[in-house]
């Protein structure tokens, strides 16, 4: 039997007021070692660890822990060896399990069925394009901002670049208020801090779900799990590439029909439901957990 002690995790991580939960690993118990496991609240009863960011060593060095688990969101741990398993959205380490934010977040709130759905929407928002920032320390990010606002105003309602009077509060960025506003617009810059690895968050999902169409930007990781058609990836960070984004944005900002087109292509391809099955489903990700703590054995 194990024991399973969670440490360091985000408020509304246990009792599901928020975005990603508890419930995630519940469901991946199922396809690994751990379904027959108990979570305690203990760590003296505890002989696993699935600890959250950075290493508590007074924690992960207890002497009846077994197995030490780490998930982190943003892939820039320094310290991965201190772990038998490390899920984060990187795949070049031999501990590693690539877990991607954006693709936890689809599985704790079972949203793939749902980005699934064959789209056949026929209503075009009044709104042109939104962006919801507080970090400002993504000059990639800032620079779509700023020359997309050069053909039309862009509502910025995070805190930062503010022009619509009011923050909209990101905190609670899974919400269907939070849905609600981004479903106002045509178009969302949804671009990551950074682009790395597979590193890729929930923003172009919550675009997605509300039926917007995202100008996107992150590693190319992105074109495994999502059909890359169906958003505005820039390709690279040259102002070749800038340019072409905006003159399509204009092209379906002005042509209602070409727009349709746009918002209601697939979202997954036939390659991106293999790669799926075969990386980021339960049982797939199940089956390399097993497979990295056999080798510790």
């Amino acid at each position: 039997m194990y024991y399973i002690y969670f440490h360091n995790w985000w408020d509304g991580f246990f009792n599901g007021n928020n975005g990603n939960t508890i419930q995630f690993f519940k469901e991946l118990f199922k396809y690994c070692k751990f379904k027959n496991s108990v979570i305690t609240n203990n760590i003296k009863n505890a002989n696993v660890i699935i600890e959250a960011g950075k290493p508590n060593d007074n924690i992960i060095n207890n002497d009846n822990i077994i197995y030490k688990i780490n998930f982190i969101g943003e892939p820039v741990l320094p310290c991965y060896e201190k772990y038998d398993i490390v899920l984060t959205g990187i795949n070049r380490i031999n501990n590693i399990i690539d877990l991607p934010v954006s693709v936890m977040y689809i599985l704790c709130n079972n949203l793939y069925s749902i980005l699934d759905i064959p789209r056949n929407i026929t209503t075009i928002p009044n709104k042109f394009c939104c962006f919801v920032v507080s970090n400002p320390n993504s000059e990639v990010r800032n620079k779509m901002f700023r020359l997309l606002n050069n053909y039309k105003k862009v509502d910025s309602g995070g805190r930062y670049m503010n022009n619509i009077g009011n923050i909209i509060i990101n905190s609670d960025w899974w919400s269907p208020n939070y849905i609600n506003f981004i479903k106002q617009y045509k178009f969302m810059i949804c671009f990551e801090n950074t682009k790395m690895e597979t590193y890729s968050t929930e923003k172009i999902v919550n675009t997605y779900l509300s039926h917007t169409i995202p100008i996107y930007w992150s590693s190319n990781n992105i074109k495994n799990i999502f059909n890359i058609d169906s958003m505005l990836f820039l390709e690279d960070e040259t102002d070749i590439s800038f340019n072409k984004i905006i003159n399509k944005i204009i092209e379906l900002d002005t042509d209602d029909q070409k727009y349709l087109e746009f918002i209601n292509r697939p979202i997954f391809t036939e390659h991106n439901r293999t790669f799926w099955k075969d990386n980021y489903s339960y049982s797939s990700l199940g089956n390399k957990i097993d497979n990295l703590l056999n080798k510790i054995q």
